[in-house]
């Protein structure tokens, strides 16, 4: 299986899915735009890109821009995964097996909090009597069933280039970008999330113009954007149904 070299955008998403909307199905404006992780990041690009193509914003688990120890983190989970020969710089003629289980390992170790695992929460949804050492092998062996490597490396390297600020006009600037939001915008970062950690997200919310800003109040890590739990369900649904109902200015 060939390596393919060149690396979509976040930015280049946002304009496909543009495309689609507005060309293919007619469609000129939106109510709003939802992403959870990499579809916030989208969020937040479509809010800079078009800034009023929606009457709203949300962004769960997820920045504006990815910063350097998210690249650090990502570049380390692609090492894992290329570390096997058998993935031969991307021209593995079988899936590279043991740098997929090394990948699956290295992710899962990012994915929840370290309290989530200290109080053992993956028991919540197991099957009674399943075992940490279960746990740990099923993301080792299964954690994304399918998956093909060189997929998995070009989606990290779209992770790692995303940043507003390289929208035109903003010449890098992610605050200046930020600054440019003109629509209401939800930003509801994981207060435990290791992949976007709280501490970019007040960062950035500071130079939203319209935003609220709603951590959520969980232990299930980088998950509890997309709803892992019920508490966090609630939470999400809760919110931002309320601000769904706002009236826009």
């Amino acid at each position: 299986m060939a390596r393919v070299s060149p690396v979509m955008n976040i930015r280049d998403n946002v304009e496909a899915v543009h495309h689609l909307l507005t060309e293919d199905l007619k469609i000129n404006h939106l109510r709003a735009i939802i992403g959870f992780s990499m579809g916030a990041q989208q969020a937040f690009q479509w809010a800079v890109s078009y800034p009023v193509f929606a009457d709203r914003i949300v962004a769960t688990s997820g920045t504006a821009k990815t910063y350097p120890h998210g690249v650090v983190r990502l570049e380390g989970q692609i090492a894992a995964l290329t570390a096997d020969p058998t993935f031969n710089n991307g021209d593995y003629t079988s899936p590279p097996a043991k740098g997929l289980e090394a990948f699956g390992v290295v992710w899962a170790g990012w994915l929840y909090s370290q309290e989530w695992w200290r109080k053992e929460l993956w028991r919540s949804t197991a099957a009674p009597g399943t075992t940490f050492e279960q746990v740990l092998n099923r993301y080792r062996t299964n954690f994304i069933p399918g998956a093909d490597a060189n997929n998995l490396i070009l989606q990290m390297h779209t992770w790692e280039q995303h940043n507003v600020g390289n929208t035109p006009g903003f010449k890098g600037d992610v605050e200046a970008a930020l600054r440019s939001i003109k629509v209401p915008f939800l930003y509801m970062p994981s207060e435990t999330d290791l992949y976007f950690p709280i501490g970019d997200a007040r960062y950035e919310q500071a130079f939203i113009p319209k935003v609220t800003f709603k951590p959520i109040p969980s232990l299930w890590g980088h998950t509890a954007g997309a709803a892992s739990n019920p508490e966090d369900g609630k939470f999400l649904n809760d919110n931002i149904s309320e601000f769904l109902k706002q009236v826009v200015n």
